[in-house]
């Protein structure tokens, strides 16, 4: 009889130790994962779908509706939209903080046709982007910041994107951009 008991203390005591590892794991895989700007689109192709949480800094607010904002990457080249969707707006406020915030990535596939269009747009004075991911889907150009800042580097992004699918096996151009879920201003 005692050697029973010995034997199922024994084994409660391995069995509940057992499950502190697996619970010390469940904590360590549900810690949040923040991305840069870079990182984020570096592993785009294998995160669309899926919630994730970038961090960098606001570039653009959209002063109209405050319904998307820029965030910036390691330089000015390289930056994600991210579309307010629940976190509701941005505000002017925030252009030049440090953010973070989660959402849904999205992508959106430019294709020959797309970039041609973008061209067109480009060539007549007007947004290569709408529809395309890119920026501001009005139909014109806007004064912000003291300048057209659809068009800043309009051309030098097309230039890109029509590189990138010359190179690119699967016909298109992946632009990826954040449907927002959450945000956490870090200044």
């Amino acid at each position: 009889m005692k050697k029973s008991l010995i034997l199922i203390f024994g084994l409660s005591v391995l069995l509940s130790c057992s499950n502190q590892n697996k619970q010390k794991k469940e904590d360590k895989s549900a810690e949040l994962v923040v991305l840069t700007v870079d990182e984020l689109l570096a592993q785009g192709k294998d995160l669309v779908g899926k919630e994730v949480t970038v961090k960098g800094t606001v570039t653009h607010v959209c002063k109209e509706s405050g319904a998307r904002c820029f965030v910036m990457g390691s330089t000015e080249d390289i930056s994600i939209r991210i579309e307010a969707g629940k976190i509701g707006s941005f505000s002017q406020e925030q252009m030049g903080s440090d953010i973070q915030v989660s959402g849904i990535l999205q992508e959106v596939k430019l294709d020959e046709e797309d970039l041609a269009e973008m061209e067109k747009a480009a060539e007549a004075g007007e947004s290569a982007n709408v529809g395309h991911a890119l920026g501001h889907d009005g139909p014109k150009l806007h004064d912000v910041d003291g300048g057209k800042h659809d068009s800043v580097n309009q051309n030098k992004k097309l230039e890109e994107m029509n590189r990138k699918l010359a190179e690119s096996n699967e016909g298109y151009v992946p632009v990826y951009y954040l449907e927002g879920l959450k945000l956490v201003e870090q200044k």
